[in-house]
């Protein structure tokens, strides 16, 4: 076959289906970490028999906005440097925003709050667990979000792989919210936040070996 057929034979198929079908499998990545994650939750942790109470207190759901966000932006990160044309272009600091804004909360807080409770608000009844635990969990979504990274063309590797990580751990911290009773600003922004960056550390460094073409 000669070479300007075989570019028009290409040019000829139907790239619609070819991306419905990458669509679907990522979905299906991300919903199989989910399970995973979950059933890890159960496992290990359990569910938190108060959560309908926390329902009702406002910071659950600044907890789940911050979570969500940084969820939100890393997979849009990921997804724009899985395209070779993008990754040069991509920008990070827009994946400071949840932190900044939740750290801004958190330092009002801890200003306007009596001294002898700021320790509380800050390490809360499990600062030495949270970021373990949400790592842990991560582990299902973090294979699933390297194997998503690894059906586009990234090109930025370690990058991909912090973000690809960062995602995971944003996953594993929304699972693990529904076992943690914590929701204070102070605590979320200083363990929840590590809990996501630890395995965007860990994706940074394995980037090499496991994003490599």
């Amino acid at each position: 076959m000669k070479t300007d057929q075989l570019i028009e034979m290409l040019a000829k198929q139907d790239v619609p289906v070819k991306k419905s079908r990458i669509l679907v499998q990522v979905l299906l990545a991300v919903a199989l970490g989910f399970v995973g994650s979950f059933v890890l939750l159960l496992v290990v942790f359990d569910m938190n028999p108060d959560l309908g109470m926390l329902f009702k207190n406002m910071w659950f759901w600044v907890r789940f906005l911050f979570i969500v966000s940084v969820g939100a932006i890393s997979a849009m990160v990921l997804v724009r440097l899985g395209r070779p044309t993008d990754a040069s272009r991509v920008s990070l600091w827009l994946m400071v925003i949840p932190f900044a804004l939740l750290a801004f909360i958190a330092a009002t807080m801890l200003m306007m709050a009596p001294r002898e409770e700021r320790a509380d608000m800050l390490l809360g009844a499990s600062w030495d667990v949270c970021a373990r635990n949400i790592s842990l969990l991560a582990l299902p979504l973090f294979v699933s979000a390297i194997w998503i990274a690894k059906q586009f063309a990234p090109v930025r590797l370690r990058v991909t792989g912090a973000i690809a990580g960062l995602f995971a751990g944003a996953g594993a911290a929304l699972v693990y919210s529904l076992h943690c009773p914590e929701v204070e600003p102070a605590f979320l922004v200083v363990w929840y936040s590590l809990g996501m960056l630890i395995p965007a550390v860990v994706g940074a460094v394995l980037a090499g070996k496991l994003l490599k073409w």
